[in-house]
Formats: C-alpha cells, structure tokens, sequence
C-alpha cells in the first residue's frame, strides 16, 4: 500500500523533474517516484559494494542487499573498477577439492 508523505526539496531541482514530466507526458509524482526508486537501487548496490570489498559480507550476501544475481553483482563490482585476489591458484585448488567431493 502506498503511504503520502511531504518532503521539502529545493526549486531549482523541481523545475527540472518539471521539465522531465513534462517530456515523458507524466504528472511531478510519478517522476519522482521513479527518481526515487531509481536513486534507492543505486544506493543498495553501493552500499553492499562497500560491505563487500570490506570484507564484512560474501559476494551472494552483497548480491541480495543490492537485489541482484551473483552474476550481475560480479558485473556491477568489475564496472566499480573493483578487482579480485582470486587467482588462477585459489581456483585450481578449488576445482581439487571439487574433484576430491564427486569421487566420494
């Protein structure tokens, strides 16, 4: 269920989402709203960023604050110019202990 609030926000930036809504033919509420909602995704993305590069949670964690697939995550962090200690070692040790689980 939607919920109204009031907000103040300053003149110039109304004129400018007056102008949007007036190009997308909509009304200054709905293109706040999707400013809003827009600017809410973009935050949660940053902020499970930092608990992730921080260490302070696992990159599926990072991926369900920022609502998004493992895989998109891993995108949007490589975009962030975020790079992995990963290695081709820590991986060919992975994929050994794989081998040693499917043999059981």
């Amino acid at each position: 269920m939607a919920e109204a609030i009031g907000i103040r926000m300053d003149t110039d930036f109304l004129q400018k989402v007056d102008t949007i809504s007036k190009e997308e033919g909509t009304d200054r509420s709905t293109i706040l709203r999707k400013l809003l909602n827009k600017g809410f995704h973009e935050f949660m993305k940053e902020k499970a960023k930092e608990k992730y590069v921080q260490g302070k949670i696992t990159l599926s964690a990072a991926a369900k604050v920022a609502g998004l697939t493992i895989w998109e995550m891993q995108e949007f962090l490589v975009s962030e110019g975020y790079k992995s200690d990963y290695s081709i070692k820590d991986l060919e040790e992975d994929m050994a202990v794989f081998e040693r689980i499917k043999k059981r």
